[in-house]
């Protein structure tokens, strides 16, 4: 099966997985959670699976700006499933059902992310990356940072996640989340953007 066609049902998939999800998630909370990093990376990975196939199925050039949402998106993606793994999961006493599986948590947490790097790495028609590219791809997550620890320095929020209760911890905790976060952030930035160039064609 072609590059081309892979990626297509990839990208159906994933938008049937994403509003799944999110009807789960309204019928849940009645809302949207926004303000949660999850909700906004898959809501941003909808959104752009639907413009990418919009363009791939009318067999239009994909654009410069398109590709680089789409590596955003992975990045974004990546780094919910990555931290969600590795963080959140043993900071609550390793409750994996919880997170990877009950609800929502099986498309937002799970498969989306990994259809969705799968699809970016080996099958995506995008245009060539640069090193660039790499610092443009943090910026989703550069603002998300710095609009919650805003919020909730004047009170507005609380979290949503631990790292982020800047008013529950020390400013030194604070300062350390950042920089691991953000360097975390980086890494996967990078190591996506060498697989994309080992594997695509």
């Amino acid at each position: 099966m072609k590059n081309k066609n892979v990626s297509i049902i990839l990208n159906v998939l994933i938008i049937i997985f994403e509003i799944m999800g999110f009807v789960i998630s309204y019928n849940n909370m009645n809302r949207i959670a926004i303000e949660y990093y999850t909700e906004e990376s898959n809501l941003i990975a909808l959104v752009c699976s639907t413009i990418y196939l919009v363009y791939l199925i009318g067999k239009k050039k994909i654009p410069r700006w398109l590709s680089e949402f789409k590596y955003i998106t992975n990045i974004n993606l990546s780094i919910t499933f990555l931290v969600v793994l590795f963080i959140l999961i043993p900071m609550d006493n390793f409750k994996f059902k919880a997170y990877l599986i009950d609800g929502t948590m099986k498309y937002h947490h799970l498969i989306c992310p990994i259809l969705s790097v799968c699809s970016f790495i080996f099958f995506d028609s995008l245009c060539k990356f640069n090193k660039k590219d790499i610092h443009y791809g943090l910026t989703i997550t550069i603002v998300y940072a710095i609009v919650m620890i805003i919020l909730n320095i004047i009170g507005l929020i609380v979290g949503p996640y631990p790292f982020l209760m800047v008013k529950n911890q020390t400013i030194l905790a604070s300062i350390f989340w950042c920089i691991a976060i953000l360097g975390f952030s980086y890494i996967i930035a990078f190591l996506l953007y060498k697989l994309r160039i080992k594997y695509s064609n």
